[in-house]
């Protein structure tokens, strides 16, 4: 994955109890998810698959916030202290899950793309002409 240097910048701005442990989400969310786009949202790091966002972190100042996205929605974890992060495994595999469902809904929606296959008209009999009958001339 190829770092954004603003989230280099926004972990350095943190406050000092913070740091170690946005700099562990951050291995954690590289190393699940090598292939998402790491980028600055609401002055946030947040992890991008196919422009949907999977996973961000924040840092406020007595707690930080680690969410992982489904369809718009996070479920979010607070940390105060590194005993109060996710197992690293377990929350590997929630991001594998939620990069999974993005990929997923965008291959799906992918295949949803293809142009519907061409009507056919139907072959109508000709309508019958109207014959326009001359009026007999008067003598």
């Amino acid at each position: 994955m190829k770092t954004d240097p603003r989230v280099d910048a926004f972990i350095a701005a943190a406050a000092p109890f913070a740091k170690p442990l946005l700099i562990e989400m951050r291995k954690r969310i590289q190393k699940a998810l090598p292939d998402a786009v790491e980028t600055i949202k609401w002055r946030m790091p947040f992890y991008e698959i196919n422009g949907k966002i999977v996973a961000n972190l924040a840092a406020f100042k007595a707690h930080t916030k680690f969410g992982i996205w489904q369809d718009m929605k996070p479920h979010m974890v607070d940390a105060k202290t590194a005993a109060d992060l996710p197992a690293a495994a377990d929350y590997g595999k929630q991001l594998k899950a939620a990069a999974e469902h993005v990929r997923a809904a965008a291959a799906k929606k992918a295949g949803a793309k293809k142009p519907a296959p061409k009507k056919t008209a139907t072959k109508q009999a000709p309508a019958k002409k109207k014959v326009a009958r001359k009026a007999p001339k008067k003598k």
